[in-house]
């Protein structure tokens, strides 16, 4: 059986939560009265995902170099995020790729933990790696956080990249600060150096 591209993996996933959010649009449910009076009525599929559709966009294409050294920059990011101390990150002791995923789930037992098989987030990571020079730098059973050597420079290849985020976590966006792709495109994505997913 032929590997799955991450275009497929996170276009299907993309289409996939499409579909239920279009289908749950305004469905009764017990409770819904007091979960719209305290977070009130969310934001339409279609809202969120703009200037995309239901239909997944396609993949950003790689930025025009040049590119920071991977090793260094994600070294850096790593040293950085430690005298933060924000405490949201469990960083790793060193930058990874992404072929070392399996063995580093295996070690911290964190297989299942993701909404994708550890061979689904190596794939996808994997393609991030090529276009974008993304280290692996923080691992989590609720959370991946990705050094960038090539971050995008405009608000059209931030908001493709953007989608790609959202088909990976939607819970960024969605119960994020940005709560829609073009904020979350201008806050979390353009120029940024450092990319972190987490699921709900």
């Amino acid at each position: 059986m032929q590997e799955r591209t991450a275009d497929q993996i996170l276009g299907e996933s993309w289409e996939r939560y499409a579909r239920e959010e279009t289908a749950d649009a305004g469905r009764d449910y017990p409770g819904r009265d007091t979960v719209l009076e305290v977070f009130g009525e969310s934001a339409a599929f279609a809202e969120v995902v703009s200037p995309f559709g239901a239909r997944w966009p396609g993949q950003a294409a790689a930025p025009a170099g040049p590119w920071a050294d991977p090793e260094q920059l994600a070294a850096q990011k790593i040293a950085g995020l430690e005298e933060d101390e924000d405490g949201e990150t469990a960083l790793l002791e060193r930058a990874y790729r992404s072929a070392d995923l399996p063995a580093l789930a295996e070690e911290r037992d964190l297989g299942g933990c993701w909404p994708f098989d550890v061979a689904e987030m190596c794939t996808v990571l994997r393609s991030w790696e090529e276009r974008f020079g993304i280290r692996l730098i923080g691992l989590e059973d609720d959370r991946v956080t990705v050094s960038v050597a090539a971050p995008v420079r405009t608000m059209s290849e931030a908001e493709a990249v953007a989608a790609e985020h959202f088909a990976f976590a939607p819970d960024n966006i969605t119960q994020g600060c940005d709560e829609s792709l073009g904020a979350y495109a201008a806050h979390q994505v353009l120029g940024r150096h450092v990319w972190s997913f987490w699921w709900d």
